[in-house]
This record gives C-alpha cells, structure tokens and sequence, in this order.
C-alpha cells in the first residue's frame, strides 16, 4: 500500500512507523521548534541517525532512551513521576491549549476514543474567547460573502 505522507508538512514530518496498534503508523508535521532542534541534532552527529546507539550505524534502542531519562530525571530532582510519556501528555494538551478539537488531538495520538482525547482539552476563558473570537470572524466572512452574492444577483453580474 501507498504510504501517505502529511500534505502540509511545511517544515518537514516525523514517520511513526510502529507503535502499539496498527493504526499508529502515520506522518506528523513537526513544528519549527521540533524541526529546528532535530536538524541541529542531525549536523552534530555522524551517522545516518539522529539518535545513534552505541554504534553510528545503528539507533537508539528504546530501553535506552528510558535509562537516559531516568539519569536526567535524577539529576534534575524531578519528581519520580515524570516519566517520558509525560512529554507525550503534556504536547497532546498543549495541543487542546492551542485550539485543537478532541477529535484532531485523537488522530494524532491514535486514541481508540474521542473519550479519551477529551482529557487533553480544557475549556478556559481564554480559550473560550478565542472560539467566539473565531465565530465572529467567520460569521463577517459569511456576511460580506452573501452580501457580495446578493449584489452580483441585483446588478445581474
């Protein structure tokens, strides 16, 4: 099958090519934070991967990664608590922060509910505002839209 690949992945995307179900394969863009600490990390190395082992040639394995942020953990007197999905809850609710819908957060995350995306978006006041901010301007939109409509249709044009 075609992979498909994010259409506007304007600074570039991250392939997930496996994960816990077989829907977790998916490309996500990378914002130009992520895309910019991801090529420097990428010019400061030599080898084909952004995280190499114990060898340039090959990756980093996985019960690495949880050992080496166990020892910043540590390190740091981070609460015991902060593990490395922490970094995944606190994007996904920075997503619903941002204004993402439950619905756009679940396909991200590939949640099997919109029940459990939920989670990671918080009504706030500010939040609030925004959303009727948006209303406004699409309801303006829409109004010089049919006005413009219903002129074209008195003149005939």
């Amino acid at each position: 099958m075609a992979r498909k690949f994010a259409v506007h992945a304007e600074l570039g995307y991250i392939a997930i090519r496996k994960g816990k179900s077989p829907k977790a394969k998916r490309d996500l863009s990378l914002p130009a934070r992520a895309a910019g600490m991801l090529k420097a990390r990428k010019d400061a190395v030599k080898s084909p991967w952004v995280f190499p082992g114990e060898s340039p040639d090959s990756p980093l394995l996985t019960t690495s990664l949880g050992h080496q942020h166990d020892d910043v953990r540590t390190a740091l007197k981070l609460p015991h608590h902060f593990v490395v999905h922490s970094l995944r809850h606190t994007m996904l609710t920075r997503l619903g922060e941002a204004g993402a819908d439950a619905f756009t957060i679940m396909r991200i995350a590939v949640h099997r509910s919109v029940t459990t995306s939920q989670r990671y978006v918080h009504a706030t006041p500010e939040g609030m505002e925004r959303a009727f901010d948006r209303l406004q301007k699409l309801n303006a939109v829409t109004f010089e839209q049919a006005q413009a409509e219903a002129k074209m249709v008195a003149t005939g044009c």
